[in-house]
């Protein structure tokens, strides 16, 4: 080699280096616009550097640049087709762009490179969930924790599919891998909570969002949460404090306004709930829930015509909304139009037929409409439903010596 070029390597390379470990400071410091000022020089001197591409890459993904960083793992690929991580990272890359069946191929590439890489599996598999193709993404965990078991992260993942599929039991022993390995993931310690409060396990899913705070005292979903919990309890004035704290952290926390107006509903302050349901919709104009709980305000407080429009709002966003069905039933009713109420609660009963409460309802508007025969079958479902339903079995005594009087 020509001595001249070789030192002029030799420079080159010291100057990377220089840069890139200054490029590396300030990126851990979180002065992402520094980084990136040294990651270019240092890619001066070593533009083909995988190394410095990587790092500029991750700067360009915390500025929000995805399509810039998308470009440097591109640049990896064209010099190092073999290099897995190159193939993983890239495909991370495209699942924040929402480029799902490409971010695929990407990690099935690092994986045919690599076959042992968990990182991968578990990465393979978030895409998988996004997909919706819960079962094939529960197989890709599985893989990245027999090759290392003290994955984390795939714990906490594995979790939150088993959370989705209403697997409550087993996603709880997941987290609970997941906190063994790493007891200051606050995010673990809040799913452990979600789970436990779906198992009815109160006090628990308490202590969970106690550490949750402790860890990240500014975690407003964590406080949302704790305040879900304590509405749970009946402990209304403590809900209210959580959600009040949530807001105070992000008052764009739709969440938060929807259920605050769920506790002042339950209080009895239908006014101040209106306007919590008011400050989500603002946020969220989208939540069928939310819309559905303003219908609910509104009839409590005799506003009906306005209540109507609210459930038939929930109704439009949410076809398959039983309880909006059931609503839009009850007010139809409340308007004197029990022939349209019917077609309400007959909508609600094809998406929840085990309701025994929809049941009477029905039977009571067909005993309105003098349907007596067809009223009579409606309490009987109800009461197969629940035996001891005594509504049910009061309409259909009642209904039953009115049908044989003389």
């Amino acid at each position: 080699m020509n001595p001249l070029k070789k030192i002029k390597d030799w420079i080159a390379e010291g100057k990377a280096g220089w840069h890139l470990a200054g490029g590396r400071s300030s990126l851990k410091q979180g002065k992402y616009k520094e980084a990136l000022k040294e990651f270019r020089k240092a890619l001066k001197a070593r533009p083909n550097n995988p190394e410095i591409l990587h790092y500029n890459a991750i700067t360009l993904l915390k500025l929000k640049r995805p399509e810039k960083a998308l470009e440097c793992y591109e640049k990896i690929l064209k010099n190092n087709p073999k290099l897995a991580e190159a193939w993983n990272n890239k495909g991370l890359v495209l699942k924040e762009l929402g480029r799902y069946d490409e971010a695929l191929e990407c990690y099935e590439k690092a994986l045919k490179i690599n076959p042992k890489y968990a990182g991968a599996w578990n990465n393979k598999a978030l895409v998988l969930k996004e997909l919706g193709r819960y079962d094939e993404a529960l197989e890709c965990y599985e893989k990245a924790l027999q090759i290392n078991p003290k994955l984390a992260d795939a714990w906490y993942n594995k979790g939150s599919v088993l959370i989705y599929l209403k697997k409550y039991k087993k996603a709880l022993k997941c987290f609970e891998k997941a906190i063994e390995l790493n007891p200051k993931n606050y995010r673990a310690w809040g799913t452990k909570g979600i789970t436990l409060h779906n198992l009815k396990i109160y006090e628990e899913a308490l202590k969970c969002y106690d550490k949750v705070l402790q860890l990240n005292p500014q975690d407003d979903k964590a406080w949302n949460n704790k305040g879900l919990v304590f509405n749970e309890l009946g402990r209304y004035d403590e809900s209210l404090e959580c959600y009040e704290k949530a807001l105070q952290i992000n008052p764009k926390l739709a969440e938060a306004w929807n259920n605050k107006g769920v506790v002042l509903s339950e209080l009895g302050r239908y006014e101040e709930a209106l306007e919590c349901y008011e400050k989500a919709l603002e946020i969220d104009p989208e939540d069928d829930k939310t819309w559905n709980n303003k219908g609910l305000v509104l009839e409590e407080l005799g506003k009906y015509e306005d209540a109507l429009e609210c459930f038939q709002k929930a109704l439009e966003i949410n076809p398959e909304f039983a309880d909006a069905w059931k609503w839009k039933g009850i007010i139809l009713e409340d308007l004197k139009e029990p022939e349209e109420s019917l077609k309400c609660y007959k909508k609600a009963l094809k998406l929840n037929p085990q309701n025994k409460t929809l049941w009477y309802m029905q039977g009571k508007t067909l005993q309105k409409l003098g349907k007596h025969k067809e009223a009579l079958k409606c309490y009987e479902k109800s009461l197969k439903i629940d035996p001891e339903y005594k509504k049910a079995k009061k309409a259909l005594k009642e209904l039953t010596i009115q049908k044989n009087q003389p």
